[in-house]
């Protein structure tokens, strides 16, 4: 599946490249956590509960294994926890609790004890910070030459208490790579900052719903109203520009301007999240469009977009409806 969607995104730039009726549009987006959280939970302690580990090294670089820093990947996950202002309060608690060299689970009487002292509902606990630290060389085939490179997979685990539980709640972790120039001569202090950063920002948006860049395709060829539209959609005026789609839409009884607006108006639900009406509309679309030409491309790749956002969208919900639903 995901080759396919390689293929088809692949094929679809070739198109934008060739065809000027196709206008790209790029926002920022709400997308949910993994993980989903009862009203309740609004008091949040981030703890370090990492293996204890020697000051890095200021001037030279460890290859092999490395261990983060425990009170630096609690303040920078408790930074941004609290920068996103899901929760009513962020405690941070950057004291190690383990003063050896052993990760363990924190026990249900730890969970208890820590929650009443900092007065939350839940623990969020660092545990580890993994670093895997080698040289490589970096090959692009339209060069003859490889340049050296230092990669970095960064894996951290942060798992989630709650109080009386006798298991956590969750495991989080994730594996991702960093890549530094190695004529920059960069020290293990550094590449601990570096990963530490990383490594906060990936796990924080498991924990709670984080803004992304992404990209939709609309047509803004065929006729005055398809063009007025545009400008309607550069002014974040979808319900002006459906109008005006519809109108186009309505007079024509077929072709490629029926398809190009049933399209459009299918991306205009979306953007007020309104994810049955935008469905019903990519299906007239589909109805529409000219078997293995330029314009289905362009709808298959938009349905793969869609058919992921709508799966984003329920739990998106969930997750925003302490705010009712305001984002």
């Amino acid at each position: 599946m995901r080759k396919y969607a390689l293929y088809i995104f692949l094929l679809v730039s070739v198109v934008i490249s060739s065809c000027s009726s196709i206008q790209t549009l790029t926002y920022d987006q709400l997308s949910p956590a993994e993980v989903n959280f009862p009203y309740q939970i609004s008091v949040v302690g981030v703890v370090n509960n990492m293996p204890s580990r020697p000051e890095p090294k200021k001037n030279i670089l460890t290859l092999g294994q490395i261990e983060g820093e425990g009170k630096k990947a609690t303040e920078a996950l408790a930074g941004l926890l609290a920068d996103s202002k899901y929760f009513n309060q962020v405690i941070i608690c950057d004291s190690a609790l383990r003063s050896d060299n052993y990760s363990t689970n924190l026990s249900v009487d730890e969970v208890s004890n820590l929650s009443s002292m900092l007065g939350v509902d839940m623990i969020i606990s660092f545990e580890r910070l993994l670093l895997n630290v080698e040289k490589k060389e970096f090959i692009n085939p339209g060069w003859d030459a490889s340049i050296p490179v230092l990669q970095a997979q960064v894996t951290p685990v942060v798992r989630l208490y709650l109080p009386g539980r006798q298991n956590p709640l969750v495991e989080l972790s994730a594996t991702d790579s960093l890549y530094f120039d190695l004529g920059y001569r960069i020290s293990e202090k550094e590449l601990i900052q570096e990963a530490t950063s990383h490594a906060a920002s990936v796990i924080c948006n498991k924990i709670v719903p984080y803004w992304q860049t992404v990209n939709r395709l609309y047509f803004n060829g065929g006729g005055v109203e398809m063009r007025d539209a545009g400008v309607y959609v550069n002014e974040g005026n979808w319900e002006a520009a459906r109008e005006l789609w519809t109108q186009v839409y309505n007079r024509q009884k077929k072709g490629d301007t029926k398809f190009k607006a049933a399209y459009n108006i299918a991306l205009s639900y979306e953007m007020t999240g309104d994810m049955n009406k935008a469905e019903e509309w990519l299906n007239k679309a589909s109805d529409y469009v000219k078997s293995g030409s330029d314009d289905e491309m362009v709808l298959k790749y938009y349905i793969t977009q869609f058919i992921k956002r709508k799966d984003e969208f329920g739990k998106l919900n969930i997750q925003m409806g302490r705010f009712n639903n305001n984002f």
